[in-house]
């Protein structure tokens, strides 16, 4: 994974998003987890961008 590849978010698999970069957040788990910024690509029930984990992210489309 990396910035700029179209992603999807499982299990939901509803809508597509862009990476737009790295990120680090606090866990309870294991002290601090690799999240990325996510921000939605164009459409009528997304919003705004969500950070996360990279288990939960497919890459649909990678950049080049």
């Amino acid at each position: 994974m990396k910035v700029g590849d179209l992603v999807q978010v499982l299990p939901a698999r509803i809508g597509y998003y862009i990476i737009i970069r790295k990120t680090k957040m606090r866990s309870d788990w294991d002290g601090y987890s690799k999240y990325w910024d996510l921000a939605p690509v164009a459409g009528p029930n997304f919003d705004r961008g969500v950070p996360m984990s990279q288990a939960f992210i497919e890459v649909i489309s990678e950049s080049r």
